[in-house]
């Protein structure tokens, strides 16, 4: 999934909470920081989860995993520090011999820790993120073999989720939000980053025109504010485009 944020090893500070964002057909938007204000929310009505004509029903889930880091190794010099900060910043080439005679040796590149670590990161968020949907399933009496589901970097897509079920993952830094609905659902979930206030007019110019023009509107708010206001644009953006495209990454 493509996101503004940059990627961590470990999850934001809680006085930086993550904002989610639920999409429900084409009649409900809510945004929000608390999940319990977001569930809250979606329940105040049917109305609210549908359009009138067409009521639906939304079943969401939120988790978390991280992963544990590398344990250290004892090393005499240089300190432990100073080695693990040259490496997580650098990938690591190894040489193996020619194949033939003819060839020369091939240098073969592979990840550095940290970054093989985030890896393993999002392939366990994704991993924890089709549990939760079939355990959501399993609630309302669908049997979706975990098995089954479309691999990590598609689209979440089961050959045994009925029709007329839709579903969408959104996962960020170990946090984890499933949905399971009787409408079109998106979902997305960011973390905040103070850091993004350096470039926030450039990360701005990313959103669509109407989303720009609302953040125009506010342009007398702090800095904070203004920052706080990009998200959930941007996570509103994100959603409704997981309604009609199939190219992000779960």
């Amino acid at each position: 999934m493509n996101t503004p944020a940059d990627s961590p090893s470990v999850p934001p500070s809680t006085a930086h909470p993550a904002i989610r964002c639920v999409v429900l057909g084409a009649a409900q938007t809510i945004v929000s920081h608390d999940p319990h204000a977001l569930a809250a929310s979606l329940a105040v009505s049917g109305v609210l989860l549908a359009s009138p004509s067409r009521p639906a029903r939304l079943w969401l889930a939120e988790a978390c995993v991280l992963i544990p880091p590398a344990a250290p190794k004892r090393s005499a010099t240089p300190s432990l520090g100073e080695r693990q900060a040259a490496v997580d910043n650098t990938v690591i080439i190894e040489s193996h011999p020619p194949t033939d005679a003819s060839s020369s040796q091939m240098p073969v590149s592979r990840p550095s820790p940290a970054k093989a670590r985030r890896r393993q990161q999002r392939e366990a968020e994704s991993h924890l993120a089709r549990v939760l949907l079939c355990e959501l399933a399993a609630a309302q009496g669908i049997a979706l073999p975990l098995a089954d589901w479309s691999p990590r970097g598609q689209a979440p897509h089961h050959p045994a989720l009925p029709e007329g079920f839709y579903v969408s993952i959104a996962h960020r830094h170990g946090h984890v939000l499933v949905g399971l609905a009787t409408a079109p659902l998106g979902l997305d979930l960011e973390y905040h980053n103070p850091r993004h206030a350096h470039d926030l007019d450039a990360r701005i110019a990313m959103l669509p025109l109407d989303a720009r023009e609302r953040l125009a509107k506010a342009s007398h708010l702090s800095e904070t504010e203004r920052l706080d206001g990009f998200y959930r644009e941007w996570v509103r953006y994100e959603a409704t485009l997981k309604i009609t495209h199939n190219h992000f990454k779960y």
